[in-house]
């Protein structure tokens, strides 16, 4: 989908949103929030599914690939590292987080988009250990996404809990 007619459908979203929070609390965001993050997680389940990864950057590169795929200039980028075991990026700008801050509601933005990250790692490949401490949508000047496979004695901590 090129980015004008995902906007439209995001601005659209939006309104829908704010108006329900409006009328009904905070807790609508939550509830987007899980649902979204359920219906990506099933989609992402069929991803590992039929194309298991292989190497960290793959569960990266599926992430990129959704967000990215009909409009390549949506994420800007540079990998800092691509190891077997370990995969980061440095995420420059994300169109999504332009968005959302620049309609005022980057935490709106983060229930429906960055907050995917974590659960997302998690099913497409449980091993992984997904970490990020800045985003773009929350106002830092970059994300910075990092995936390791965890180490044997690890296994079971691998998510941060939404």
């Amino acid at each position: 989908m090129k980015w004008a007619n995902e906007e439209k459908f995001l601005e659209e979203q939006l309104e829908i949103l704010v108006r329900l929070r409006n009328q009904f609390g905070e807790n609508v965001i939550e509830i987007a929030r899980r649902a979204r993050l359920s219906v990506h997680q099933e989609r992402m389940r069929e991803l590992s599914t039929k194309n298991p990864p292989k190497r960290p950057a793959e569960v990266f590169g599926h992430s990129a690939y959704s967000v990215s795929a009909a409009d390549p200039g949506i994420l800007e980028y540079d990998v800092l590292e691509d190891l077997e075991s370990r995969f980061a990026v440095r995420i420059k700008r994300c169109r999504y987080a332009d968005f959302y801050r620049g309609h005022g509601y980057p935490e709106i933005g983060h229930a429906l988009h960055c907050a995917l990250d974590f659960g997302e790692a998690k099913v497409f490949w449980p091993e992984i250990t997904f970490t990020r401490t800045k985003t773009l949508m929350q106002g830092d000047d970059h994300c910075n996404h990092s995936y390791e496979l965890a180490k044997e004695n690890d296994r079971g901590n691998y998510y941060e809990p939404l």
